[in-house]
């Protein structure tokens, strides 16, 4: 017989007061990874993803990172981001969503530094967080109480990994100077919901509306009106996914005074109507 004693004289990586809750997990195949997932951001939450197979681009803050097997990718509360995956890519992801998640000193839902890369590879640690995953999967649909506590503290121990994970293989974020594509980019996050156009995005980072939609387009491979609607339907598919909000009072929550409208631009980028789109996440 093999009988292992534990150290339980240990320091929490959460502060005490503070217990993350686990609103949700996903798992994103290579059928459902060709619906595109528009910019986004999180208010209350920290999302984590692993890449079980395939690769694809993401953008998190304007920074662009090819992601491949392996990869952890972490979004703080409130950051943008963004994925691309090619038509040929069997692309698989897991993700976490966690709110209430506080570490020592880290701001409220915060899991990696701002300087740290938001994406680190998982290296020897890939099969366990997998099978963690695994887990999580088979008995997340289950409804009674004892089932939500075990998917809670799945959920907690998977944040001890990927902290783990952090310490020991961290690489920082190359510094970047504030570019006049930064300053609109900040802008449009800021008043995305509102009724700006081009002329209003030149007035307030003075400058000419033909040469800062050249810089822009140059370092983000979006026009600035472009980028203002993948704001806007990203904000739209939180919704559509998160709340019983009607489709019109989703068009106007983002931006949108026609619903008509909002319906066509959304069908157009997203290959789905705001209706479809609603019923194939939530099944």
């Amino acid at each position: 017989m093999l009988q292992y004693f534990v150290d339980n004289k240990y320091n929490s990586v959460f502060v005490p007061g503070y217990v993350p809750k686990l609103e949700y997990m996903s798992k994103i195949d290579e059928i459902a990874s060709q619906i595109p997932r528009a910019m986004h951001q999180h208010e209350n939450l920290v999302e984590i993803l692993l890449v079980y197979s395939g690769n694809g681009i993401h953008t998190i803050n304007q920074e662009r990172y090819i992601t491949s097997k392996g990869d952890l990718i972490f979004y703080n509360s409130g950051v943008l981001h963004d994925e691309v995956v090619g038509r040929q890519s069997r692309w698989g992801t897991y993700c976490l969503a966690v709110s209430n998640l506080k570490l020592h000193n880290m701001a409220l839902n915060e899991i990696i530094p701002e300087h740290y890369s938001p994406v680190i590879n998982s290296g020897e640690h890939f099969q366990e967080i997998l099978e963690l995953f695994g887990i999580l999967e088979g008995t997340i649909w289950k409804k009674d109480k004892l089932a939500a506590e075990f998917n809670n503290y799945i959920a907690r121990a998977l944040i001890i990994k990927f902290c783990s994970v952090i310490q020991e293989k961290y690489s920082s974020k190359q510094e970047k100077k504030a570019s006049l594509a930064s300053k609109v980019q900040m802008f449009i996050d800021k008043f995305y919901k509102e009724d700006i156009n081009l002329d209003i995005i030149a007035k307030a980072v003075n400058a000419n509306r033909y040469y800062l939609s050249h810089i822009f387009k140059a370092e983000t491979d979006f026009s600035p009106m472009q980028y203002v609607t993948r704001l806007r339907l990203g904000e739209a598919q939180n919704l559509l996914i998160n709340t019983d909000l009607s489709v019109t009072e989703i068009a106007a929550a983002v931006g949108y005074n026609d619903s008509n409208y909002f319906q066509k631009v959304f069908r157009r980028n997203v290959g789905l109507t705001p209706g479809n789109y609603r019923r194939r996440w939530r099944s």
